[in-house]
């Protein structure tokens, strides 16, 4: 076998190249006596080095999950070694839960599970704009100016700017251009859309991108009052959160 080959199948056997997530929190059962997971959930971590995975094996006895001796925190690569399986799982976001019925079945995602921190919050963005948005994401403002939502799998990028020699018609007008003109070649536009009222005009198209991890859908879009606009990118690569990208466009709103 080619070396490079053999360093390459190595490095995925150990999972040395598993993204840097941060730290499990994992039930004693799995690793001390070798039990594979059969539930698990993402929550907001306490800490940055927590990656907000609680895993457990299922066969815990009522009141074993109390005691936090019984709850230990693992790297990634020690779980992984131990299940497989969970490796593309790890790479959800906030928000998630997955359970199987044993540890020869398939995962199943659990839609209906309840997370202390999953309820809707208007956050204020400037004098003019608010957004609602889930309580479950992490609010980062970046070095650019940009304010940015995240899950970890669903997230949403904002940016405020001014035209004060145009009038909203004019920056609605150049948006419609843009969108109709841009190159195909780079990403072909998937769909466009138009959310506009009597109060503020909303405008954008979505296409897909890609990193070195996977594949995700993204929409952008503007949404325009007086002479100010807001611009925003929202990110999923699960086609079932398209509503959930579409609703929390429609959530951005003037200030009252």
């Amino acid at each position: 076998m080619h070396l490079s080959k053999k360093k390459k199948k190595q490095n995925e056997k150990n999972f040395e190249n598993f993204p840097p997530i941060g730290g499990l929190m994992v039930s004693k059962m799995i690793v001390e006596e070798n039990r594979k997971p059969r539930f698990m959930y993402r929550e907001k971590g306490i800490c940055a080095e927590d990656s907000g995975w609680r895993i457990f094996s299922g066969y815990e006895p009522e009141g074993y999950v109390d005691d936090p001796q019984n709850i230990k925190i693992y790297n990634p690569t020690t779980i992984l070694k131990i299940d497989s399986s969970i490796e593309k799982i790890l790479l959800k976001g906030v928000g998630s839960a997955y359970e199987r019925v044993d540890e020869h079945a398939s995962w199943q995602k659990i839609t209906d599970f309840e997370l202390e921190d999953d309820y809707l919050v208007t956050h204020q963005l400037s004098e003019k704009w608010t957004i609602d948005i889930n309580n479950l994401f992490e609010r980062i403002a970046e070095t650019d100016g940009n304010v940015l939502y995240t899950t970890g799998d669903k997230s949403v990028r904002l940016f405020i700017g001014n035209e004060p020699d145009k009038t909203r018609a004019e920056i609605y007008q150049e948006r419609i251009q843009y969108i109709k003109d841009r190159d195909q070649s780079v990403a072909k536009t998937l769909d466009t859309f138009d959310f506009s009222d009597d109060k503020v005009l909303k405008v954008g198209y979505m296409i897909n991108e890609r990193d070195k991890h996977k594949t995700y859908q993204v929409i952008y879009g503007t949404s325009i009052i007086d002479d100010q606009y807001l611009m925003l990118a929202l990110y999923f690569d699960d086609k079932n959160d398209m509503d959930w990208a579409i609703e929390t466009w429609k959530s951005i709103k003037l200030a009252e």
